[in-house]
């Protein structure tokens, strides 16, 4: 995570976003669409408001964030 959060200039939003997800995945082993509409995240306004806050690119960034976490247990 720490090379996604080092990636690009994220606002402020969008960095508390990835801290959240962050968290969630010391829990899960995947953080994907259908996770991110299921708690913690759905009261939030779940995986639509989610990519709202990311211009509407949180599913490549998911798709980075796994591939990042797939790449570190390699």
């Amino acid at each position: 995570m720490q090379r996604i959060l080092a990636s690009r200039d994220w606002t402020d939003p969008q960095r508390r976003w990835l801290e959240r997800i962050a968290k969630q995945l010391r829990q899960e082993i995947v953080v994907d669409r259908s996770a991110l509409d299921q708690p913690p995240f759905d009261d939030l306004g779940g995986f639509n408001r989610l990519n709202t806050v990311f211009d509407g690119k949180l599913e490549a960034l998911l798709g980075d964030i796994n591939e990042e976490l797939w790449r570190a247990s390699a």
